[in-house]
Order: C-alpha cells, then sequence, then structure tokens
C-alpha cells in the first residue's frame, strides 16, 4: 500500500480554521434564533438556487448571453464569499466582497436598458472602460434613467468604499469593537446582524434583473425560479413594504402545484 500525502495546515492557521468553525456555529445559531435574520438567510440561499440553476441549464444562445452568464457566475461567488465571510467573523471583509457585488448589479441593471452595449465593453480598450463604463458612469446613467433623485446609488457605493473597501480611520470600527482591535475573526451580534441586512438589499434585486435576461427556460428551472420569485415577493412586501405585483408570482405559483 503506498504512502499518502495528506494535506494539512500549519499549527496557526490550523487554530485559526478551528476558531472560525466555532463562530459560524455561534452565528448560525444565533441567526436561527432571530426570525428576521432567518429570513434574510433564507431569501439568499433562495438567489444562490435560482443563479446556480440559471447557470448550469441554460444554454446560451448569443455571445452576449455568455457575457452576462460570466457576470452571474462573478454575482453568484460574490454572495457566497460575503455569505461565509460574514458567518465566520470577518465582516469588514465581507462588506468589501459586496461592494464588488454592488457593481456587478449595477452593470447588469444597466445593460438590462442598454442591451447594445454589453458586447461593446465586452471589446472595450482599458481607456473606453475608464471613460464610458466605469463605475461612475454606469450609476449616473441608471440614475438619469430612473431620473433618481439624491444619487443614493452614489452614497451606498461611497459608504461601502468608506468603511470597508478604503482603508480609512472610520472604517476602523469594523475591526475594533468596543474601541478594541480584533486579530482576525470575531463574533459580534451587531455587526453579522447588519452585513447580512446589507447583503439581503442588494442580492434579491439584483438576481432578480439577471433573470430577466433569460427567455423559453427549460421546464427543469422553473421550480427554483418560481420558489425565488414567491420568497422574494413575500419578504420585500415584509421588509420594503414593496409592492411587486409587477411579477406575474400567480401564474408561477400555479406552475409549482404542478411540479
Amino acid at each position: 500500500m503506498s504512502n499518502l500525502i495528506l494535506p494539512f495546515l500549519p499549527e496557526n492557521l490550523e487554530s485559526l480554521h478551528g476558531h472560525e468553525q466555532e463562530i459560524h456555529t455561534k452565528a448560525i445559531l444565533y441567526i436561527n434564533s432571530q426570525s428576521v435574520l432567518k429570513e434574510h438567510l433564507e431569501l439568499i440561499q433562495e438567489c444562490l438556487n435560482v443563479l446556480y440553476g440559471m447557470l448550469t441549464v441554460h444554454q446560451q444562445r448569443t455571445d452576449d448571453e455568455l457575457t452576462l452568464q460570466y457576470l452571474g457566475i462573478r454575482m453568484f461567488n460574490t454572495v457566497v464569499a460575503s455569505t461565509k465571510l460574514l458567518l465566520i467573523g470577518y465582516y469588514q471583509v465581507s462588506f468589501a466582497v459586496q461592494r464588488d457585488l454592488l457593481e456587478t448589479g449595477f452593470l447588469l441593471d444597466y445593460f438590462a436598458s442598454f442591451p447594445q452595449q454589453v458586447s461593446l465593453w465586452k471589446q472595450a480598450t482599458d481607456e473606453q472602460l475608464e471613460r464610458d463604463f466605469s463605475p461612475v458612469v454606469i450609476r449616473k446613467a441608471l440614475d438619469n434613467r430612473d431620473k433618481a433623485q439624491g444619487r443614493k446609488r452614489k452614497e451606498i457605493y461611497k459608504r461601502l468604499c468608506k468603511y470597508a473597501s478604503h482603508p480609512s480611520y472610520p472604517g476602523f470600527k469594523l475591526v475594533a469593537p468596543k474601541g478594541l482591535g480584533e486579530i482576525g475573526p470575531f463574533y459580534d451580534e451587531k455587526y453579522l446582524g447588519s452585513s447580512l441586512g446589507e447583503l439581503v438589499l442588494r442580492a434579491p434585486y439584483f438576481v432578480l434583473i439577471f433573470l430577466t435576461y433569460f427567455k423559453q427556460l427549460p421546464s427543469n428551472f422553473l421550480k427554483p425560479h418560481t420558489q425565488f420569485l414567491i420568497k422574494y415577493k413575500s419578504w420585500a412586501q415584509k421588509y420594503l413594504k414593496a409592492d411587486l405585483s409587477h411579477i406575474d408570482i400567480e401564474s408561477v405559483e400555479q406552475l409549482l402545484q404542478l411540479l
């Protein structure tokens, strides 16, 4: 019998991994004890289910659809990473990853209104990307489309930059609870709730935008698609007081009964 070389971590990294697992257990127990946070995490799970299904069952028909699926993969990975990080106590890094989700989601939203730009973006030079597709250009285009007042997209983006993505003194509070710096992951129920709350505000909305790109879906995708729509409508009405009646939930509920 040949000798097996088993993978291992240096002692300090193994200890760190164990600490992360302890925090993860505490986080899950706390979330399950809080109905609001539990519903947030359940909606995140539906986001991942529907994204995974969309990315694995749909066969792209055009190069532009393939490009959009690449963005969908990036969004899936970002939501997974941000969720994992907040569950094991890296709240600042979770918020930083959420800025990536924000940029990807805004870009998907932009392409939904300006589909002819997909191929231009794909082939753009560095100079063209900076001039025509930078985050600030995309945000302004979306604000102009919506006739938005107050530039809320800018505020959200700037907040994530200030407190998470860019090193800043105000941002140190995400690694220094109660004024004391924490090296590595730590458990904090306030930060756990706020990072999960921020993620659930963005991910379902961007997933909904992503789904609008793809028509004539195969029948084996109807169930996760339907479950996501039903869950999102219920959550949005409860927590955002938002009317999503423009989404045809009744028809997909009927489909769900047949699956």
